[in-house]
C-alpha cells in the first residue's frame, strides 16, 4: 500500500501536545483527530470543517485496508435508509459516507466525517429491518452528538507515551508507508480496544433514546432498539467472543430495559411493522450468498426450506428463501433452477426493482441479453439515475461485448457519483476493452487517489497527459488535475 494522504501532520501534533491521551483502531482513529466546534476546551483545537477532511482522509486509510462490498444493490439500499434515518435525525451536517463492508461479524460504526460502515454481519443478524435500522440509528445518534469529540475530553488522563506512539504510527502510514504504519499502529492499540473505545453509560444512554427518536419519527417500530440489543446479548452468552459491536457499545440488562421504556413512551400504540420491507430481506439474501464459502450446499438448503415447507407461514420468508435459491442457483449456473424460482417471483412481485434487476441478469447470463437489457431500460425510463440500475445495465453490456456503450453508462455514473471508487475502477477495466487508454489512466487515477495511493494516482494522470497528444481541452483538464493531486501530495509531505 502507498503512502495515504492527511490533511496535515501539524494538525495532529497540535492534538498530541493538547491532550494527554488517545485511542484508535479502524474504527476510531477518528475519534481523536477529529474535533467539532464544541463549547468547551476541545473547541479551538480543529474547526468543524477540518474535523470533516480529517474524516475523509482517514476514509481513504480505511478503503485501503478493509475489504469492502461493491454491489450496487446492496450499496443502494443501505444509502436510502441511512439517508431516511438521517432525515428523522437531529444531525446537522448531512454529507454521509455510506459503507458496506465485507465481513460476517456483527458490527456497524460512524465516524466523524460522515462515515457510516456496516458490516455485511449486521444484516445476518438484525432478523428485521426495523432491528438493522435501530443499530444505524444509535450510530446517527453517536454522530449528531459529537461523542468521539467528547470522549477525547475524557482521555485526558490516558499516558503521552501511548498518544505519542499512536500518532507517531498514523504519521509513519501518512508520510513513509501504509504497511509500516498499519504494523505499528496495530502493535500499539492491541491491548488498549477493551478500556478505551467504549463510549461512557451516559453517552450510549443518550445515542439509544435519540435512536428510538429516529425510529419512531422514520416510521420504525422503536421497540426494535431493545430487541436488537437483547438479540445480541444473548448471542455472547454462548460464544467466547461478543459480537464486535458489543465491545464498544457494552449492553447491560439495565440499558436493555431502559430502552424498552423509552420505546413504550415513544408509543402507546405500537407499530405493525412485522418482518419489515421485503427489500431487506433480498438484502439479507444477498448479503447471505455474498458470505457463503459454497453456493451449492447453500442452494441445497435453500431448497430444502422450500420443499419441506419450513417457509409456508411467511411470504417474505417464503419470497426471501427462493430469491436466495436463485442467487446461489446462478453461482452455480443452474440457470434453470434459478430462472424455475424467478418465474414464481416476478409472478407475485412483478414491479419489485430488486427482483427486475437480478431477472435482466439472469437473461443476460442464460444467453438472453437483449431481452434481459429491454427489462432494464423499461425500469430506466421511470427512474432514469438509479444507480443499481445503471450498474446492472452496464453490467449485461460488458456481457455483450459492448464495451462503447457500457462504458458511456459508467460514465454517466461516474458524474453521478464521483466519490464512488467502484465506479472508477469498473469505469477502467471497460475503457481499457474499449481501447480508450487515455480515459483508463485518468479513472484508474480518481480510483487510487479515492483510496489513498496519491503516488499511483499522480502516475497515471501523468501518463494520460502525455496520451492527450493535441487534444488541448482533455490535456488542459487533465493537467490541472494532476497539479491539483501534486499540490496535496506536496502539502502531505511539508506538514
Amino acid at each position: 500500500m502507498k503512502p495515504v494522504g492527511f490533511l496535515s501532520a501539524l494538525i495532529l501534533t497540535t492534538v498530541l501536545t493538547t491532550f494527554s491521551g488517545a485511542a484508535f483502531t479502524n474504527s476510531a482513529v477518528t475519534s481523536t483527530l477529529n474535533l467539532p466546534s464544541l463549547g468547551d476546551t476541545a473547541s479551538g483545537i480543529i474547526s468543524q470543517q477540518e474535523e470533516y477532511q480529517l474524516g475523509r482522509s482517514w476514509l481513504k486509510i480505511l478503503r485501503n485496508q478493509t475489504p469492502m462490498v461493491s454491489d450496487p444493490q446492496l450499496k443502494d439500499y443501505l444509502e436510502n435508509l441511512i439517508f431516511r434515518l438521517a432525515a428523522s435525525s437531529e444531525l446537522q451536517d448531512h454529507r454521509l459516507v455510506p459503507l458496506v463492508i465485507n465481513s460476517s461479524v456483527l458490527n456497524a460504526f460512524a465516524a466523524p466525517g460522515g462515515i457510516v460502515g456496516v458490516n455485511t454481519g449486521l444484516f445476518l443478524n438484525a432478523e428485521t429491518e426495523a432491528q438493522f435500522a435501530a443499530v444505524l440509528a444509535h450510530e446517527l445518534a453517536h454522530l449528531s452528538q459529537r461523542h468521539y469529540a467528547r470522549n477525547v475530553e475524557e482521555a485526558r488522563n490516558q499516558s503521552i507515551p501511548t498518544a505519542a506512539a499512536i500518532l507517531g504510527s498514523i504519521l509513519i502510514m501518512a508520510t513513509v508507508g501504509g504497511d509500516a504504519g498499519a504494523a505499528a499502529l496495530t502493535s500499539t492499540v492491541a491491548g488498549m480496544q477493551s478500556s478505551q473505545l467504549r463510549f461512557s453509560r451516559q453517552f450510549e444512554r443518550e445515542a439509544d433514546n435519540l435512536g428510538i427518536t429516529t425510529l419512531a419519527k422514520a416510521g420504525f417500530d422503536p421497540q426494535a432498539m431493545p430487541e436488537i440489543f437483547e438479540q445480541m446479548n444473548k448471542s455472547s452468552r454462548y460464544g467466547s467472543r461478543p459480537p464486535e459491536f458489543l465491545l464498544t457499545h457494552p449492553v447491560t440488562e439495565n440499558r436493555i430495559a431502559d430502552s424498552r421504556a423509552r420505546a413504550d413512551q415513544m408509543s402507546a400504540q405500537k407499530l405493525t411493522t412485522g418482518q419489515g420491507s421485503l427489500n431487506y430481506h433480498f438484502m439479507r439474501m444477498r448479503a447471505a450468498v455474498l458470505n457463503s464459502n459454497n453456493h451449492h450446499e447453500m442452494a441445497r438448503q435453500l431448497s430444502k426450506e422450500l420443499n419441506s415447507g419450513l417457509t409456508s407461514g411467511s411470504k417474505i420468508k417464503s419470497a426471501s428463501t427462493r430469491y436466495g435459491l436463485v442467487l446461489t442457483s446462478m453461482q452455480t449456473r443452474d440457470f434453470k433452477e434459478a430462472e424455475h424460482q424467478m418465474k414464481l417471483l416476478m409472478q407475485k412481485y412483478p414491479d419489485n426493482p430488486h427482483l427486475i434487476m437480478t431477472q435482466a441478469t439472469l437473461e443476460a447470463e442464460a444467453g438472453k441479453a437483449k431481452q434481459g437489457l429491454a427489462r432494464i431500460d423499461q425500469a430506466l425510463s421511470i427512474n432514469p439515475d438509479s444507480y443499481p440500475l445503471l450498474a446492472t445495465r452496464a453490467e449485461i453490456l460488458l456481457k455483450q461485448q459492448n464495451y462503447i456503450e457500457a462504458r458511456n453508462e459508467l460514465l454517466k455514473l461516474s458524474r453521478l457519483r464521483p466519490d464512488d471508487p467502484d465506479i472508477w475502477f469498473e469505469l477502467a477495466e471497460v475503457q481499457g476493452l474499449a481501447d480508450d487508454i487515455v480515459g483508463l489512466h485518468q479513472s484508474r487515477a480518481e480510483y487510487f487517489f479515492l483510496n489513498g495511493n496519491t503516488d499511483d494516482a499522480i502516475k497515471h494522470l501523468e501518463y494520460a497527459v502525455k496520451m492527450a497528444g493535441d487534444n488541448f481541452s482533455l490535456k488542459s483538464k487533465l493537467q490541472q488535475k494532476l497539479t491539483n493531486m501534486q499540490n496535496y501530495r506536496q502539502k502531505i509531505r511539508n506538514s
